[in-house]
């Protein structure tokens, strides 16, 4: 499979702030691929929308997906600091991950009894 990272909405925040978000996709992929293999990630998908603006400040909603042969991981999280909803979304990708190695890892000891 081919990693393809896509950062939707992106594009009017500064460049700091395209870097840092690069980084923490390129973080949980590297995770990702860890536990279970590169081969099987398809894409990650971030995608920042606004919801409110109240007065100079922005209430902004983050949904990632991350799309394997292990099935769609997807979050969602809204916050006013666009990184800390990021890395809302990324730690709930991030145990969506590790809970279906868990199962995986439990369906295969079952079938080897």
């Amino acid at each position: 499979m081919v990693k393809t990272i896509q950062l939707v909405g992106f594009d009017k925040f500064s460049y700091n702030i395209k870097d840092e978000v690069s980084i923490i996709a390129n973080r949980l992929i590297d995770k990702y691929n860890r536990i279970f293999g590169k081969d099987t990630l398809k894409i990650l998908k971030l995608s920042v929308d606004k919801e409110r603006e109240r007065g100079d400040h922005t209430l902004f909603e983050i949904k990632g997906y991350l799309e394997t042969t292990h099935g769609l991981f997807y979050a969602t999280h809204s916050d006013w600091k666009v990184l800390d909803a990021i890395e809302r979304v990324v730690e709930e990708l991030t145990r969506q991950i590790i809970e279906k190695k868990e199962k995986l890892k439990t369906a295969k000891k079952a079938t080897n009894i």
